[in-house]
């Protein structure tokens, strides 16, 4: 009889460990998803002085796969990669400023807002150049955040906290450029015959140095004289960098701080916040240029600012 107890007993134990075996592999088995949204970002950075510049939001897309490896049923670990695209919309405004044109066409290159005696520059007094930018820009990055997840509320609310790093693979900037006397610009109906306005159509990973995406000519007269310039320069046609050396405006690689909050309705279906800082500088040194003044040879001054990527995503998850 004791015999026979034994055997139960020991079929039992055999049992329940089996079971609490299977219950924990599938505790702790990944669970993977989709998730998209939309992306609401902009970028940050100190401003120059005498220049008034800002940042503005901007609303663009996110998606991608997302994958939960449970260290605990409360908490664990979760990596991403997404596609999601960050910016800003960019504008400046500079008075006592200047415009470095290259040679086009029959014209030489030319710096408004600047006198030139033997090879040094000095910059003009008696005129008040004011030049304004204003730019959409859109960088696209595929990203791979590493996040610790914990969960409350009977596993319906998660919270998210973690890094991730972002790969540049496309970087674009629509907008204008216009320069001209402060007077003119400043006024209710400026004279576009009186002032300089490039269409901007910049595509910062594919353009060659001193190309042009419209080389139409257009002119404006400044200073009495008629000056003919291209409608459409590209990014890296106002360069004093010889050689771009695969250096773009934006640098390739983005690390960020994130963190996040997520809702399940069902244990498939989820909606989220999840915030993005850049602690990384996101833009080259060399092209980060002073608006105001130039270097006594007539060079750009580099400001060497550290730029940076501030967003959050609203997204719609699925976990399987």
């Amino acid at each position: 009889m004791n015999f026979i107890k034994t055997v139960q007993i020991g079929l039992a134990l055999v049992g329940f460990l089996a079971a609490s075996s299977l219950q924990a592999q599938d505790l702790f088995k990944p669970k993977f998803g989709l998730r998209a949204g939309a992306s609401f970002s902009t970028m940050f950075g100190p401003q120059e002085n005498g220049v008034e510049e800002n940042h503005k939001l901007t609303v663009r897309v996110s998606a991608g796969g997302t994958v939960k490896f449970p260290l605990h049923e409360r908490f664990g670990i979760a990596a991403e990669v997404v596609f999601v695209q960050k910016g800003s919309y960019y504008t400046a405004t500079a008075e006592n400023s200047f415009l470095k044109l290259p040679s086009f066409n029959t014209e030489q290159a030319f710096i408004y807002g600047y006198n030139k005696v033997g090879s040094t520059y000095s910059k003009r007094t008696d005129r008040n150049y004011k030049r304004r930018v204003g730019m959409n820009i859109i960088n696209a990055y595929i990203e791979i955040p590493v996040m610790f997840y914990f969960e409350a509320l009977d596993d319906r609310l998660q919270f998210d906290v973690g890094a991730g790093i972002g790969f540049l693979i496309d970087s674009k900037a629509l907008g204008t450029i216009k320069f001209g006397d402060a007077d003119i610009l400043n006024a209710d109906n400026p004279d576009v015959t009186q002032f300089i306005e490039m269409d901007l159509d910049y595509k910062m990973i594919k353009d060659e140095l001193g190309a042009l995406y419209d080389g139409t000519s257009k002119s404006a007269k400044i200073d009495g004289t008629t000056r003919y310039y291209p409608r459409g320069p590209s990014a890296y046609y106002f360069t004093d960098v010889e050689d771009k050396a695969n250096e773009h405006i934006f640098k390739t690689i983005d690390l960020t701080l994130q963190a996040g909050v997520s809702y399940y309705f069902t244990p498939g279906l989820r909606a989220g916040l999840r915030f993005s800082y850049s602690f990384l500088d996101i833009t080259t040194n060399k092209y980060d240029y002073s608006m105001k003044d130039l270097n006594s040879d007539g060079t750009y001054i580099q400001r060497n600012d550290h730029d940076g990527n501030l967003g959050f995503q609203l997204f719609v998850g699925l976990q399987f």
